[in-house]
């Protein structure tokens, strides 16, 4: 009796032992098949370019070009600088000054209108005027006037951080083609009424509206389109839209209105002209920094005594 009790013990031992082990081999089996998947990945980490950061104003030379031009009486260069801050960049050109002690960098309109005068742009390199970022680190492209032709090196000094950029006016030198801007051979637009020539597409600088200066974006420059009157039968003409439409886009771009003037030439636009009139329309356009920028494109003009626009193809260089 007591061997029949023992032997039901060890089948229900046995038995225990048996399902225990399929329940651990059932367990081992799901588990390998969810092993078999495809493991997550991680995501690579976003690297981003590292911000510069600086305890104090810094300004360093980046770039330089000189040039030397015969129709005026001083030289100049064209120099890029770094500058760097704590904080947003505010910075004065008054803070510059040259070891020419004649020469103040932040009056440099008189030189800027000399080289307009005669034929020279030096907005088709993107100077500032301007030295203010958003940015705590950015570059400029800087005038400096050279009043001693015969110079053959030039400090620049600034007077916040102490720092001193060295140049050899020898080196670098610029070409001054780079620095006209026209569309070529005079372009006349002619009809039974009249024949206007357009010529000396430029940057213009000076611009006004009421009586305070014009002012505009730093992504922006504005052209100028130079007009003739050479011919006029019709006494009452007036300019009443003109819009340049750069090439390979759709975008136009219309003149600025007769509100804004220039301190040089006459605004065309909303003008009644007279044969031998000599004037200029006004563009906003990005600047040669920004991508993208074309230097030809359309001109197109709506006179009062049409309801038809005149177009004529332009060329920049």
């Amino acid at each position: 009796m007591r061997k029949v009790k023992i032997s039901r013990v060890i089948i229900l031992i046995a038995g225990f032992i048996l399902i225990v082990g399929i329940i651990v081999l059932l367990t081992m089996w799901i588990l390998s098949m969810f092993n078999n998947e495809e493991p997550t990945k991680t995501p690579d980490p976003i690297i981003s370019e590292p911000t510069e950061v600086y305890d104090e104003f810094t300004i360093e030379l980046v770039d330089y070009e000189v040039f030397k031009i015969e129709d005026v009486d001083f030289n100049f260069a064209l120099v890029d600088i770094k500058v760097g801050d704590s904080e947003a960049i505010n910075y004065s050109l008054g803070s510059l000054y040259t070891d020419e002690k004649t020469v103040e960098v932040n009056d440099y309109q008189k030189y800027i209108d000399a080289l307009d005068s005669v034929g020279y742009y030096v907005g088709a390199k993107g100077v500032d005027y301007t030295l203010t970022s958003d940015k705590t680190t950015d570059t400029f492209t800087v005038f400096i006037p050279i009043e001693d032709k015969e110079k053959e090196s030039l400090t620049i000094y600034d007077a916040v951080s102490k720092a001193q950029l060295k140049i050899d006016l020898n080196k670098n030198i610029g070409d001054p083609n780079e620095l006209k801007y026209s569309t070529g051979t005079d372009s006349p637009i002619s009809t039974d009424d009249y024949v206007i020539s357009v010529s000396n597409a430029y940057i213009e600088t000076s611009l006004v509206q009421d009586g305070s200066t014009y002012t505009y974006p730093s992504t922006v420059q504005i052209y100028a389109f130079v007009l003739d009157v050479i011919e006029l039968n019709d006494e009452s003409l007036t300019l009443e839209d003109a819009v340049f439409v750069p090439s390979g886009s759709n975008e136009e771009i219309h003149a600025l209105d007769a509100s804004i003037m220039s301190m040089k030439i006459n605004n065309f636009m909303s003008r009644t002209v007279s044969e031998g009139d000599h004037g200029a329309l006004f563009f906003e356009m990005y600047s040669p920094h920004d991508a993208g920028i074309s230097y030809s494109g359309t001109l197109r003009l709506k006179f009062s005594n049409s309801d038809n626009w005149l177009s004529i193809e332009t060329e920049m260089n």
